[in-house]
């Protein structure tokens, strides 16, 4: 049977139909191929160079202390696009809260960022403490960068400082002979290991001393105190407890051992603990010196503040010193009485976040006013009321002199007066002047 002739020259016709079309495509394709192999080769000739200038870039980061008002930071960097914030953020080494600011500086694609952090008066930082700080920068592009974390100490730039270890305590000084340095080291070591003892502290922190060699040095680094207590030097030391610092006046082992027991107890104590009240905190730390000879309860009961309301010392130079001088006494009660155990398991109980009172219930089974009505009957310490209890009449002499001087200049001028008016009047031209002289006048 004959096929149609419709058929095959159909089929055949229509493959040859569409040959032209499948060249064509495949010319296309090739274009095509080339076309985006040349564009990956340019891409990736172009990528580093765009790397390079696509990011944010620090210059350079610096900072100077002008002690002790400021620490100045200054930073220069440069963006593709135009930088438009940078903040400091800064912290106290080893800190939980970050602080902020924002640097003064002209946005552009390259900018000189600078900013001064107050270092006196309400914004107070102690000579020796070490802060963190980085910076966050963005400009137009959105582009972001974190700096890596630095570290500063603000240090007092006026003098050299020394350093001497001694157990847990790094002990900066100037202007002190080494040979001194070493001989009251060893007694402050021990007293270090006393307190240590005393705390059941077995492997403590390190911690900063920084001494003076004269008070008029050291008065720029104190923090503000009253125009009195500055000038009657009632205080020789601070502590910081949260810097793990201390500042003070003279290398004397009672003033090291006093400020370094605040820093131990406070490293003792841990962030679980409520704010120790002052009389034991102080009087720990008065406790511990080398030199320690506390009063008897029975001497100072009556004297000064009562216990419970000793949280904070008063502001009179004289309280002060009753206030010191009767926390003392209350811990050397404690310990000499109850035994140095349970001064540890009261710590203990304020370590866990207890109250003065629930933590003394459940040591002694007593609270602040028992233990004060305890304490007022101990004998254990020193007999005698304590010197500056009443000023030595000799204090004022100058003041009596003074003032009985000042008397006798008007007892006279009445007197003269008083005998004036009863003395009957004479004539001015007659009898003698002032300027002559009487046993002249009687031999003529």
């Amino acid at each position: 049977m004959d096929q149609p002739a419709s058929q095959t020259p159909h089929s055949t016709w229509g493959c040859i139909t569409c040959l032209p079309n499948f060249r064509l495509s495949r010319k296309r394709l090739g274009i095509m191929a080339i076309t985006f192999a040349l564009l990956m080769l340019l891409n990736l000739a172009f990528v580093p160079a765009q790397e390079s200038l696509g990011s944010i870039r620090v210059v350079s980061d610096t900072w100077h202390i002008e002690f002790p008002s400021r620490v100045v930071f200054n930073l220069a960097a440069e963006a593709p696009g135009s930088i438009h914030e940078v903040r400091l953020r800064y912290r106290l080494a080893g800190g939980s809260t970050w602080s902020y600011a924002y640097p003064e500086f002209t946005p552009g694609q390259r900018i000189t960022a600078t900013h001064s952090l107050n270092t006196d008066g309400a914004t107070y930082l102690p000579p020796g403490t070490k802060m963190e700080y980085y910076y966050l920068l963005r400009d137009s592009g959105d582009r972001k960068l974190e700096t890596p974390p630095e570290t500063l100490e603000y240090a007092d730039t006026r003098f050299g400082w020394d350093e001497t270890r001694i157990g847990p305590l790094v002990l900066h000084h100037h202007a002190f002979p080494r040979s001194y340095i070493q001989r009251i080291s060893g007694e402050v070591e021990s007293g270090l290991t006393h307190i240590q003892d005393l705390l059941g502290l077995e492997s403590p922190d390190p911690i900063q001393g920084m001494v003076y060699r004269h008070r008029a040095d050291a008065i720029a680094a104190f923090p503000h105190q009253s125009r009195t207590i500055t000038d009657q030097h009632v205080f020789a030391g601070f502590a910081f407890p949260l810097k793990g610092l201390f500042l003070g006046v003279g290398i004397d082992p009672d003033l090291i051992l006093h400020e370094s027991a605040h820093l131990l107890l406070h490293q003792h104590m841990g962030s679980s603990a409520l704010l120790l009240p002052d009389w034991l905190d102080e009087g720990f730390a008065s406790y511990v010196e080398p030199d320690s000879r506390p009063h008897s309860g029975r001497t100072l009961a009556d004297l000064g503040m009562p216990l419970h309301t000793m949280t904070r010392p008063p502001g009179k130079p004289d309280d002060i010193s009753m206030f010191y001088l009767k926390a003392e006494s209350v811990v050397a009660y404690l310990i000499e009485e109850h035994g140095a155990a349970q001064f540890r398991t009261l710590l203990e109980q304020l370590r866990r976040g207890r109250t003065v009172d629930a933590a003394l219930t459940a040591t002694y089974g007593f609270d602040i006013r028992g233990l004060e009505s305890r304490w007022a009957g101990w004998d254990g310490g020193v007999d005698g009321p304590p010197a500056q209890d009443r000023p030595s009449p000799l204090v004022y002499l100058d003041v009596w002199l003074f003032g009985g001087l000042v008397l006798l200049v008007m007892l006279i001028v009445t007197v003269r007066y008083i005998i004036g008016k009863l003395r009957p009047k004479e004539d001015p031209e007659e009898g003698l002047q002032s300027w002559e002289d009487p046993d002249l006048t009687d031999r003529t």
